[in-house]
């Protein structure tokens, strides 16, 4: 079995910078990555898109090029396809790579594996014709493909717009963006605002999303209180109503989003302690200032960690590094280090500003009509839930056993934070109190042929299956 000073999970922004400056400062280091190329969602595809769909995604997208151009010219192992499906309390991590089981062991892991959108639950989301606007923007990205027909988005955060007016000079056809944003958070954002340049630059940025928006003609319809899709067999239109009108918006296609939450998935499945941060409304692993948890030797940045934007993300795992090349006695260049937190502080500076103005609102987090789905794959409404709240039952543990939310392939990705707060809401308990799934192997799906050829010797026992 191979051995590695650091395994890096994850190889977007922030698995790409850990493992480089990893590598810079005398480390044996691999990356895992489950997708094709190298990139992570964030630069996604960047070797291989049109010029057209390279200015459209802008300079931002087009920033990972120097990272992915350092990782080849580094000569970085990076095992593209490579499925981690479990980890073992001695850090030896089992991935499958060319439908063959790998195990190899490491000293330090690094876990870079990023967000996932946060649930939006609301009538109709489950209809054909309804995706996420991260994942309309994978399909730019993928293949320069965009949704056919009239679409409407509808939520909150910067990504909402970023993705409207990316679609529109794709030559989409957008019709609205239903932004469910409150009034009352623009004041309470006020408070946390900074005019340092860094932040001024992003500010910017958000401007100049709105502006080319409307530019296209893209109806901007604010303080969304309530958003239903309507449709048979596929969505067919939205309905919509704020403190001052209401209306229905013909769509063939509604992507939905309101932010970003980090992938806790393998924290919980390595038993590291992970905490409710009502600031971002999600849980994420505690770490200490080095970003090591609390399980000694795992470490967690980027987005994974909290959520703070790619370019914060690559700081963070260059920090993470330094920290883990110190540990082996590597040299530290001081001032290197000091450079990239001074750097990391001035892009998180606006952070509290964000996530204060970009608050999603109660309703559309915890869906108040009974019958909306919310565990997509068992195809649980939140009664069903909220019964089982009401009569005594202590949690998303004891509901998954009862009902198998939280069973399907997804393993609660889609549904976790959902069923969290519907217990906090039922129960007046605190989402730290109420708990999350407990996650165990195999962490994604493993085809039984793969798992017939593993060792068993030592594997067996430490493996619980779900």
């Amino acid at each position: 079995m191979k051995k590695y000073d650091l395994v890096v999970i994850g190889a977007g922004p922030a698995g790409l910078a850990g493992a480089l400056q990893a590598h810079e400062l005398g480390l044996s280091v691999v990356i895992l990555d489950d997708g094709k190329r190298a990139g992570g969602q964030i630069y996604r595809n960047l070797e291989n898109l049109t010029d057209k769909m390279r200015s459209i995604l802008g300079k931002s997208y087009l920033n990972g090029e120097s990272l992915l151009g350092n990782a080849q010219h580094m000569g970085l192992d990076i095992r593209a396809e490579a499925v981690v499906w479990h980890i073992s309390a001695a850090k030896i991590v089992y991935f499958v790579h060319k439908d063959q089981v790998v195990a190899i062991e490491a000293k330090a892991i690094m876990l870079a594996t990023g967000a996932l959108e946060r649930p939006f639950p609301i009538p109709g989301w489950t209809l054909p014709g309804v995706m996420t606007a991260g994942a309309a923007q994978i399909a730019m990205k993928s293949g320069s493909a965009i949704p056919a027909g009239r679409i409407v988005l509808a939520g909150c955060g910067p990504l909402l717009y970023l993705v409207a007016g990316q679609l529109a000079q794709a030559g989409a056809d957008v019709q609205a963006v239903l932004d469910t944003t409150p009034s009352g958070n623009y004041w309470r954002a006020i408070c946390h605002s900074k005019l340092g340049s860094t932040s001024l630059s992003q500010l910017f940025d958000g401007i100049r999303m709105i502006r080319t928006m409307s530019a296209y003609g893209i109806r901007r319809i604010l303080q969304v209180e309530d958003i239903r899709i309507l449709g048979e067999n596929r969505a067919e239109a939205v309905e919509y109503s704020t403190p001052r009108e209401s209306g229905t918006i013909e769509a063939d296609c509604t992507l939905l989003h309101q932010g970003v939450v980090p992938n806790i998935q393998l924290y919980r499945h390595l038993g590291c302690e992970i905490r409710w941060d009502d600031s971002q409304l999600c849980f994420h692993p505690v770490i200490d200032g080095n970003w090591q948890t609390s399980v000694p030797g795992i470490f967690a940045v980027g987005d994974n960690a909290r959520i703070m934007g790619a370019k914060a993300a690559e700081y963070s795992a260059r920090l993470a590094a330094f920290h883990i090349a110190e540990n082996k006695k590597r040299i530290i260049d001081p001032k290197s280090r000091n450079s990239i937190q001074r750097k990391f502080r001035q892009l998180t500076e606006l952070r509290k500003f964000i996530d204060t103005l970009y608050r999603p609102p109660s309703q559309f987090r915890i869906p108040p009509q009974e019958d909306t789905v919310i565990c997509r794959c068992e195809e649980i409404t939140a009664g069903e839930i909220t019964d089982l709240a009401a009569a005594g039952c202590v949690g998303p543990n004891q509901a998954k056993f009862f009902t198998r939310c939280g069973m399907g392939p997804c393993q609660g990705r889609n549904c976790g934070l959902t069923v969290t707060e519907l217990f906090a809401h039922v129960t007046g308990k605190s989402p730290d109190e109420v708990g999350y799934y407990t996650i165990r192997s195999p962490i994604r799906p493993l085809a039984l042929a793969a798992l017939a050829g593993v060792e068993t010797s030592g594997l067996a026992a430490d493996i619980e299956f779900s």
